[in-house]
Formats: structure tokens, sequence, C-alpha cells
């Protein structure tokens, strides 16, 4: 049957990293591929001693459909958190609740976004990020990313220029903590002149933070959000669930201006509603009852160590050639491969030995340059499986050397 989908439908794209993840659910695969918390360790018993502490008033509002913009213990929850442990201002702030940080990133494009429109992101950047803005036809302008975060003097340079040529320019998209996929953190420095940038030019800025609480060195106080700085530039926060509880509960939420949270809860209500009651009253009361910060403290270690045993394999097995970024928090290494050897082409060999990663092709708005890197994820392997899977990718790497 011929049907007549729409123009939209029709630049969609599957994300490479689902079509991996093909591969790390195959029986016997090493996979470093899905940025996924460690399921051993996810906070079993705190959800369960939750549940089972409701009152009949809890279990009705969990039960039941909820409010477009979130259960209301739960963005007062959420506020306190941003006020008291990411030092935001909340005065003229609000929140929506969002179904993941995903769907946070696909409202901001939907409220903002025309076809044509540009926006600004780090390169490489976060590939869920890109799609919800393609989604809306939206043109993506890369800016060098560098090790302490986004080369902010490009950033005006080609903002400026965009304008000249008659762009209109949106906004610009940052994961200054721990990037996606590169692992790098943005220096306070750098914090300061974008947020000065920011208020000059009126220039909006996504700041997405899923990993900002999953250090390894230093303090929160290390890593405040660029936002943190004053409510005089127009950021957008968008914060996340998924690392700091769990995925499946599928929660994440929109900080900002209370007429973009107004904005974002009209566009929430064409596309689901609300999201999961049941979740969000588990949230509550883990934030309340300060089961968050217990768990952070324990997945900081936990994370760390894999981190260390991953970096310690790849300076065992890894030509010196291979360049790679030592993360201070979050889940991921960034490696860039020596000329001339293709992430695909070692992807398309370490999985024949049963080692999946991701390759950098997706991440960068030039191919070319992004099928020069790989992404590995620590968060979800054991320390077995990291040992067996760089020595094999680190072989494999050798091999091709030899072989030009």
């Amino acid at each position: 049957m011929a049907y007549d989908f729409s123009l939209v439908s029709s630049k969609m794209k599957s994300s490479k990293i689902r079509e991996l993840m093909k591969y790390a659910s195959m029986p016997g695969v090493i996979s470093f591929a899905g940025g996924m918390p460690d399921p051993d360790n996810f906070p079993f018993d705190d959800v369960k001693s939750i549940i089972n502490n409701w009152d009949v008033k809890s279990s009705k509002i969990a039960m039941q459909y909820g409010t477009t913009n979130g259960y209301g213990a739960l963005v007062e929850d959420i506020i306190k958190r941003m006020t008291t442990v990411k030092h935001i201002n909340p005065e003229g702030q609000g929140v929506v609740v969002t179904t993941g940080g995903q769907q946070g990133l696909y409202l901001v494009a939907k409220i903002f976004l025309d076809p044509g429109d540009v926006i600004l992101v780090e390169d490489p950047t976060f590939i869920g990020g890109m799609a919800s803005f393609l989604s809306c036809q939206a043109q993506v302008v890369g800016v060098s990313l560098e090790d302490d975060g986004v080369n902010v003097d490009e950033l005006e340079t080609t903002f400026l220029s965009l304008k000249k040529a008659g762009k209109n320019v949106k906004f610009f998209y940052t994961i200054p903590n721990f990037q996606n996929p590169k692992g790098s953190t943005m220096s306070l420095g750098k914090r300061k002149k974008l947020y000065e940038l920011s208020k000059k030019h009126n220039l909006v800025i996504i700041e997405d933070d899923p990993y900002g609480d999953l250090f390894y060195t230093g303090t929160s106080e290390d890593y405040l959000p660029v936002k943190s700085l004053g409510n005089d530039a127009p950021i957008i926060y968008i914060g996340s669930f998924s690392k700091v509880l769990s995925p499946g509960f599928r929660l994440g939420w929109i900080y900002a201006d209370d007429i973009i949270i107004d904005k974002a809860a009209l566009a929430k209500q064409s596309i689901d509603a609300c999201s999961s009651s049941f979740g969000q009253v588990i949230a509550s009361d883990y934030l309340k009852l300060g089961k968050i910060d217990d768990y952070l403290t324990k997945m900081r270690a936990v994370y760390s160590k894999k981190k260390n045993v991953m970096m310690e394999m790849i300076t065992q097995y890894f030509p010196e050639s291979v360049k790679v970024t030592n993360a201070k928090g979050g889940f991921f290494i960034y490696a860039k491969l020596p000329d001339g050897i293709s992430g695909n082409a070692l992807f398309l060999r370490t999985i024949k030995e049963n080692v999946a990663f991701v390759t950098g092709e997706p991440f960068h708005t030039d191919p070319v340059t992004g099928d020069q890197h790989i992404r590995l994820s620590f968060s979800n392997s054991s320390d077995d499986e990291i040992k067996k899977g760089i020595k094999i990718i680190g072989d494999t790497i050798t091999a091709m050397i030899k072989e030009m």
C-alpha cells in the first residue's frame, strides 16, 4: 500500500545509537555503546520502601492522571533542589516535568523553531539533541568544542556572521558538564563568558545537564550551571532523573522563565498531556527523603572506579597515537583515532569479536571528521568486560595501523 507521509517524517533518521543497541542485546557482546546507568546498582530497595509507605492519598495520586506541568509536590522539590544545590535564583522561574530529558529538548525545539531556523551546537554534540532540532527542519551549525568547553569566541563570531547573513539564529545548545559524547567540562571562565554573550546578544542558551551530579573530582560547587550566574540572560535548563534515579521512569524537567514554561506546557498537552504520575510520586519522595544524595555518593564511587579501569586499559593497550579525554564525571570517554583509521571500519572488526561501541560520525556536523572518533561508555560494563573489551579494541587499532 502507498501512504502519503509528511515531509517532516521523510527527514527522520534512526539514531545510530539505537541501531547499535541491537548489538548490545546480543548474547556475549561486550557493549560500550549506550550511555546506560549500571542496572546492578539501581535503587530498588529505596523505591520499594517508598511505595510500601504510601498512604491512600499518595497511592491514588500515583495511579491517576496528573497535571501537564507535573505533580505539585515534585515541582516544589525540583525548585528547592535547583535553588539549594544548583544555586539558581527561583524568581520568575517555573518547572514543567517532562517524559525524560529528551522530551524537554523536543518541547524546546517545538516552541522555538520554524523550518529554516538556525541553531548552534557544540561540535560534537548529543545525537538526541540534533534529532529534536532537525525534526523541526532547523539548520544545525557546529562550533568547536575544546577540552574546557565550547570556543566562546568562535561561537560569538559564528552567531554574528549568521545574523549578518540574514539567518534566524534561535539558540545555542550546550552540555557543560561531562559532555556527551566528548566527556569534556566547561571551565568557569567560559561559563561566565557564555553567560555574558547570552545576555549581550539575547542569545537563548539551552543548558542540558543530565550528568552534572555525577562528578568524580571536586564538589558540586565546581559544576554549577551557567544558569546559576543569574536570571538576566535567556537560559533554559534541562534536567533528568534518568542517571540519578532510573531511566525507566522517563522523567526530566525544564526550568526556565515562566513564559517559556507556559509555552512548553501547551506544547506538551498535545504530545502526552502529562508524564507518569507513578514515577513522579516516587521521584518526589526520593528527593524529599534525601535518598538521592546517598545514591549519588554511592554511584560517584561506582562510576569513578569503572572509568579508572577503562583509562588504565586504554593506557595499556591503545597506541599512543590515539588521543582520549579523561572525563571528570559522566559516562563517556571519547577517542580520536590515528589518521587513516575509520571508526566505522574499526567497529566492523571489533563486533566480529563481540565488542561494540558508538562511532563518532553521528555526533559531528561533519561526518568525515566524526568517523575519526569513537565513544566508549563505561557505565554499564563490569571491570572484567572493560578489561577484555578495551584490549580487543586496542589490539584491533594496532593491527589496522600496521596494515596501512
